[in-house]
């Protein structure tokens, strides 16, 4: 009898539940929906491991949903996404067309509805998969700073040559592949940089992808001819002598650090004889010429200078 009693007592509770519950399940069905267009992106699995994707029309689908006005405000931040598989009887390579279907839609709630989807047909064209060993090539972006010069015949890469996989179509065509970009710009040294390869889409590394590259920079030497280089006199012996010399200006090749060549002008090189102990008569005298460390003259043979000593 309690238990009984225990039924009846808590029917009348059952009861108001049911009709709550079935209240607000027509509430929500009641409710007033709105349509929405979203943009929801497309992946498309293949069951053949042999094959790939190598192009595809479109890789966004525009869906517009139903849905009651209360999920609308959060409809925007829900993560909707179409999943497509192409099954292992797609063995030849070719275009091939399919239809999203609007179970292939992920939805966040039973409420929403698919109205349609946009475009109807999807075309993707498949391609056998190949390995092919490819060249790697550094992308070297820019020019050392003035005065300095890239060596690219000593470039190092290590690895020199990766093992791709990828689509035969693009594999195909592709000897090289490029790193990463690398700047140069303003480079007064060499260096060691580490890149990632930079593959094209649907192309993997079947290694790791990371490659050393060493870049040597070394400073740029050049020659420069120096017209007029006027010839001075030091430690002139007395007051009473007259000094005849000849030439008076001279022309200097000099060789050397590019961008010390560069800022260098004939003002600023000292060129001169020493008369140091010298008596009346004539001499030929060799050019004493004061440079930078950087810079030499080209050549090895003395510029004589023809000196005259005599008295006034």
């Amino acid at each position: 009898m309690t238990e009984w009693r225990w039924i009846i007592h808590n029917w009348g509770l059952r009861v108001i539940s049911l009709v709550l519950a079935i209240g607000l399940w027509y509430y929500a069905m009641g409710e007033e929906s709105i349509d929405v267009t979203r943009s929801i992106p497309l992946k498309v699995q293949i069951d053949n491991p042999q094959m790939t994707i190598s192009d595809i029309s479109t890789r966004v689908l525009h869906v517009t949903l139903s849905a009651p006005r209360s999920l609308i405000a959060n409809l925007a931040s829900q993560d909707i996404q179409a999943e497509h598989k192409i099954g292992p009887e797609i063995k030849t390579a070719g275009e091939y067309s399919f239809r999203v279907e609007p179970s292939e839609i992920r939805l966040p709630s039973f409420q929403i509805r698919i109205i349609k989807i946009v475009p109807e047909s999807v075309t993707v064209k498949m391609d056998e998969v190949i390995s092919q060993k490819v060249e790697i090539q550094p992308d070297l972006v820019g020019e050392p700073a003035m005065g300095y010069k890239l060596l690219t015949e000593e470039i190092r890469i290590d690895p020199n040559a990766i093992l791709t996989q990828g689509p035969k179509s693009v594999l195909e065509k592709m000897k090289t592949a490029k790193t990463d970009p690398i700047d140069l710009v303003g480079r007064i040294r060499s260096f060691h940089r580490t890149v990632e390869m930079r593959l094209p889409p649907g192309v993997q590394p079947l290694s790791d992808s990371l490659v050393d590259v060493y870049i040597p920079i070394r400073e740029e030497f050049d020659e420069k001819e120096f017209k007029d280089v006027a010839v001075h006199l030091m430690n002139v012996p007395g007051l009473n002598n007259s000094i005849d010399i000849s030439p008076e200006k001279v022309t200097l090749l000099l060789k050397g650090s590019k961008r010390h060549l560069e800022k260098m002008v004939p003002a600023n090189l000292l060129a001169y004889v020493n008369l140091s102990g010298l008596k009346k008569g004539e001499y030929d005298l060799p050019l004493q010429i004061v440079l930078p460390e950087d810079l030499s003259l080209k050549t090895k043979q003395p510029i004589l200078i023809k000196t005259a000593i005599g008295k006034k």
